[in-house]
């Protein structure tokens, strides 16, 4: 077992314990978002309903993704952008809201991934490629709840 599979053992071990609050008490999560809470989690990875103008920002950012770095990017921007908003909601909704739009986000930069790719086979992520391909893109359908 490497080093970082033991790492994620334990995250995904520890994540599980609070999630199904076995330690009775309130829990601060270190390593996330300040303000996100795993208490009373269940099953976060749930699609749920989020601002429209928020989901238009998100598609936004991945298709500035693939303009600009051909489909790559550091996540800073997407990360912000989904903290700023999640942090307008209620703790006990942030989880959910949060993983709804990662996955709006990584639908979107897919569908655009493989828009590309048809239109230039050889195509690969983060190899240039003529942007003009996306002035015709429409994005696909919305990840509803």
């Amino acid at each position: 077992m490497t080093i970082s599979q033991i790492v994620q053992y334990q995250q995904q071990n520890r994540a599980s314990r609070f999630s199904q609050n076995q330690t009775g008490t309130k829990h601060v999560n270190p390593y996330g978002t300040p303000g996100m809470s795993l208490n009373d989690a269940g099953d976060y990875k749930k699609i749920v309903p989020v601002d429209e103008s928020v989901v238009k920002q998100v598609k936004q950012i991945a298709m500035d993704h693939m303009k600009r770095g051909y489909g790559t990017s550091d996540g800073e921007d997407i990360s912000s952008a989904i903290r700023s908003y999640v942090m307008t909601l209620a703790p006990e909704d942030r989880l959910s809201a949060s993983w709804t739009l990662n996955e709006i986000f990584h639908s979107e930069a897919t569908r655009l991934g493989e828009y590309v790719h048809q239109a230039d086979p050889s195509w690969t992520w983060g190899k240039p490629f003529d942007t003009s391909i996306l002035d015709n893109y429409t994005g696909g359908f919305d990840v509803q709840a």
